[in-house]
């Protein structure tokens, strides 16, 4: 069971393992495959090289290489990603005859970095499962094949150890690629020095130096050194005599394949295939490895590129919006801010709410309430929860659960969700805005992506707090913006305004659209680092006003508080320290004082809402 058969999944040409590895015993597959160490350390064997390969190393096996993994004594996580040569042959045809080495003895090789960024992203995209992620990473290893083409499809010798070829000599590159592919297409043949001069229309002698300069061994050397190579697999996978192996590989005589094979594996070949048939991958020998969780190897993936990113020396572009808006209390309003609210609840609300969902429905100032019947909802239940809630003053409607099909996305967890409300909330030509309170399900799933504003377990997510913010704000849109509103309160005759910014980008917009996952919309907001800054004037009587503002943002959210947990499938903390986690919007009270106008400033950094009422006090003393 040497050969080792890949097997990829759903149509997706890349397969992929993250994992703890204990023991993976010696095998070899047609297509190619990169190791790379994520953490800590592990012995790799290919072909008759032994390597000590550490964090950050990238192993780059070409296929019909004999090679198999051990664990040191200190822990490791092993990124083993393998590629379907058939699929990617359709861009690269000479994919099977690729030599791709990445192995370097220069932690300072920046190339390496290259590769090293360009892999976590496709471990990424792949582990958090992220929109379009299939064509994501079909289209990235495209480039990791055209990076490996361009700087590792050669090998040399660093003391009786191959390596990545670095050289920049682009005409010596061209011509060490063409001999090694001569080589290993024709190892059983008889291939002369003369027959490469003459392919090259070069002397014997300057072919005989450019081998030994630029690969560290002659052309002797290299030509038996690829015929032991490729004698290995027989040697291990059959029973066939040393002299027929020998003969079929190229070599004349055994003698001849005994000295070649003893200089390159320390062994004789009959000693080899003695010592090492027991290593094989087998039903007795299997694969001992240990998977990481998607979150796990998020995680790591994560802190493996920050370790990259460091070391760069060009920061990370942030974008600095600054606008200036000069609003006219006399200007003719773009519409009158009247909303309504009504409320979808359900059976199984009412018996996990108990009278907190009448408080709950009283916060959110619904004017009308829907309760969402199912199948195995009691007759009688309903018409007390119905006559409960008109009693209280709340317009009730019945309807069936299946007359709602709402999608889920991360983002309604999230503060997109909020920034998505606001929008809406001052550009809708409905007055009537529609809302789920709370999730459903087992409460022990804290972010189950629906979009509602209370999770199952009665934690509020940004969206409850934009609903309670907003309830307050009735009066005239002054003017807008993409990122701003003005609105002059109908709270009395004298001077009252609120003043609403919003920082988010398109993908923030764009999340409750379609079902991202957690990881996806983390990564989008948490890696938006823009700043918005908004200088509003408006002219206002003198005297003093009393400003409040209002901060929601990512950080103190429920799905951040998650996040920072690595979105765990059950609730880390029991259900009153959930509970007791901060995710309410900052709030701060200022007196200003104005002179003729009135001067409003606002900053965010990162995806978040500012709030900001300004009151003119009456009789300040």
């Amino acid at each position: 069971m040497l050969f080792k058969k890949t097997t990829y999944l759903d149509n997706f040409p890349i397969n992929i393992k993250i994992a703890k590895v204990t023991e993976y015993p010696f095998h070899y597959h047609q297509d190619v495959e990169f190791i790379f160490v994520l953490k800590g350390e592990i012995r790799l064997k290919n072909v008759c090289h032994h390597y000590l390969l550490k964090e950050g190393d990238i192993f780059t096996n070409s296929g019909h290489e004999v090679h198999g993994l051990n664990a040191t004594d200190k822990e490791n996580v092993v990124a083993i990603i393998q590629v379907s040569n058939r699929f990617f042959t359709q861009y690269f045809p000479t994919l099977g005859k690729a030599c791709f080495m990445s192995y370097v003895n220069n932690d300072k090789y920046l190339k390496m970095d290259t590769l090293r960024k360009m892999l976590l992203q496709i471990l990424l995209d792949y582990s958090r499962r992220s929109f379009n992620y299939k064509s994501a990473c079909i289209d990235q290893m495209v480039e990791v094949i055209k990076y490996l083409n361009q700087y590792f499809n050669l090998f040399s010798f660093e003391d009786q150890v191959v390596v990545n070829f670095k050289n920049d000599n682009s005409l010596a590159l061209e011509r060490i690629s063409r001999i090694i592919t001569y080589v290993y297409e024709n190892h059983a043949s008889r291939i002369t020095l003369e027959d490469l001069a003459e392919r090259e229309h070069l002397s014997t002698f300057y072919i005989s130096h450019l081998i030994r300069d630029y690969m560290g061994i002659n052309f002797q050397e290299l030509l038996c050194f690829a015929r032991v190579e490729m004698s290995e697999i027989p040697l291990l996978e059959t029973d066939r005599k040393i002299s027929t192996i020998a003969r079929n590989v190229g070599f004349s005589t055994t003698s001849y394949y005994d000295k070649f094979f003893s200089k390159w594996f320390g062994h004789t070949p009959l000693e080899y295939r003695q010592l090492y048939t027991s290593h094989i991958l087998s039903s007795s020998r299997p694969v001992l490895l240990e998977r990481l969780s998607d979150n796990q190897a998020i995680s790591l993936i994560r802190r493996s590129m920050s370790a990259v990113t460091d070391q760069e020396k060009s920061p990370s572009v942030i974008n600095r919006i600054h606008l200036t808006v000069d609003a006219n209390p006399e200007m003719t309003p773009s519409k009158d801010i009247h909303h309504q609210l009504e409320v979808v609840i359900t059976h199984e609300d009412y018996h996990v709410m108990g009278e907190r969902l009448f408080h709950q429905l009283h916060d959110l100032n619904a004017f009308r309430v829907i309760l969402a019947l199912c199948q195995e909802d009691i007759e009688a239940a309903t018409t007390l929860i119905t006559n409960r809630l008109r009693f209280m003053g709340f317009e009730v409607s019945t309807v069936w659960e299946n007359s709602f099909c709402p999608c889920c996305s991360a983002g309604y967890d999230s503060i997109a969700a909020a920034i998505h409300l606001f929008r809406t909330y001052f550009i809708s030509k409905e007055n009537t805005l529609h809302i789920r309170l709370r999730d459903q399900g087992e409460p022990s799933k804290i972010l189950k992506g629906a979009p509602s504003c209370i999770t199952s377990c009665l934690v509020p997510k940004p969206s409850f707090y934009g609903y309670q913010l907003l309830k307050n704000i009735k009066g005239k849109l002054l003017c807008w913006g993409k990122y701003y509103y003005v609105i002059k309160n109908d709270l009395s005759e004298k001077d009252s305004y609120t003043f609403i910014v919003l920082n988010y980008n398109d993908d923030i917009q764009h999340l409750y659209m379609r079902n991202a996952s957690v990881y996806e919309a983390n990564d989008i907001i948490s890696s938006f680092k823009d700043e918005l800054n908004v200088d509003f004037t408006i002219p206002a009587e003198s005297g003093q006003y009393v400003v409040a503002k209002y901060v929601l943002s990512h950080s103190n959210s429920i799905f951040a508080h998650m996040s920072h947990l690595g979105f765990p499938e059950d609730p880390p903390l029991p259900e009153a320290w959930v509970h007791m986690l901060n995710t309410e919007p900052q709030s701060q009270v200022s007196i200003e004082n104005a002179d003729g106008k009135l001067q409003v400033c606002s900053g965010i950094k990162g995806a978040g809402i500012h709030i900001i009422v300004v009151e003119k006090i009456e009789n300040p003393n």
